[in-house]
């Protein structure tokens, strides 16, 4: 079977784990990287051996792709998706799929257009506990999901040292996104109302104009409420960048999920939860959730198969997104249409 020809745009945190997924695939071959740093390309470029551009365009052009994924940030997707879709190359983006609704239905229409993979890496539908809690929601064994609570948040280190973007964006795109999609997968049912309410006030004083909180309550179709809370400013000095936690409650049993901790914790310098589910080298190999997002597009798209998250799916992710700011902004309910 033909290998995959694959490249990268975005090389940075995020990107770097696209780069290992490509390169643990049997059937990928990972040809080029595109990113407007220089040394991040040197270092790709070192450890994957493969073509660098500091244009994406130049590299889409060139590099004779079959997939590409897009690790720009959040409010970068549209431009090179669209490229990319039109030079007849399928992609996986990293959520959310954009932060406009409007840039986001083009996306879906243009993939859909030209029979293309337009695949949202939602790899949180990989992460062992939430798998399990799809699971078993979908055997009936817990009868039917009734309410949820969801808290994805970061310490203040995102905002002020990870992220030199952190003022274009905010937690709802950039941390909520997973929650509402998991939100809606275990309930499989879609969101239509929001009422949202949020703050600026501790990161706006220090220089970042975002959010420090939000939280959301989203009314689904068939009568289900998820309540999702994400912020960032948890302290710095925590054993962990990310909290996780979740509660599924259903008219037949409960599912508590804890993923603040990963079943390791570690005293040195500071006491740290080393988080190694998402992406992680054990043993030189590459493993994780994220890991399996990406092979199974990869999988998906070599088989002529349609991937477990569909474009549309995450169109409402976006549309539940955009409709939560705007709850947060006017005060009021918002419907999503």
């Amino acid at each position: 079977m033909r290998k995959i020809r694959a490249g990268v745009i975005g090389v940075g945190i995020q990107g770097s784990q696209h780069l290992k997924a490509y390169k643990s695939h049997p059937l990928v071959d990972l040809v080029a990287a595109a990113d407007i740093d220089a040394s991040k390309l040197e270092k790709a470029k070192a450890e994957y051996g493969v073509q660098v551009y500091l244009d994406y365009k130049e590299m889409i052009d060139k590099a004779e792709l079959d997939l590409v994924s897009v690790v720009t940030p959040d409010f970068a997707h549209f431009e090179p998706v669209t490229y990319a879709l039109r030079s007849g190359v399928n992609v996986i983006v990293e959520k959310p799929l954009a932060t406009d609704p409007h840039q986001a239905e083009e996306m879906v229409r243009l993939a859909r257009s030209r029979g293309l993979m337009l695949y949202v890496n939602f790899g949180n539908r990989w992460n062992p506990p939430f798998t399990v809690a799809k699971q078993k929601v979908v055997s009936g064994e817990l009868g039917e999901p009734v309410y949820s609570y969801f808290r994805l948040s970061d310490t203040v280190y995102v905002p002020y040292k990870m992220l030199s973007w952190a003022s274009k964006t905010n937690v709802v795109y950039f941390l909520m996104t997973h929650t509402a999609d998991l939100a809606a997968w275990i309930f499989d049912d879609k969101p239509v109302e929001v009422y949202a309410v949020a703050s600026k006030k501790v990161l706006k004083a220090g220089g970042v104009d975002t959010y420090d909180y939000v939280t959301a309550i989203v009314e689904f179709s068939r009568g289900g409420r998820a309540v999702l809370e994400s912020s960032w400013i948890l302290a710095e000095s925590l054993p962990s960048i990310v909290d996780f936690r979740a509660e599924i409650l259903c008219s037949k049993g409960t599912i508590f999920i804890e993923n603040f901790g990963q079943g390791i914790e570690v005293g040195g310098e500071r006491f740290e939860y080393p988080r190694y589910s998402g992406g992680y080298m054990l043993n030189d190999r590459y493993v994780g959730f994220v890991r399996e997002s990406i092979h199974h597009a990869v999988d998906s798209l070599l088989a002529g198969e349609e991937p477990l998250v569909k474009p549309e799916e995450a169109l409402v992710n976006v549309k539940l997104l955009d409709a939560v700011v705007r709850s947060a902004e006017t005060g009021q309910k918002v419907e999503i249409t």
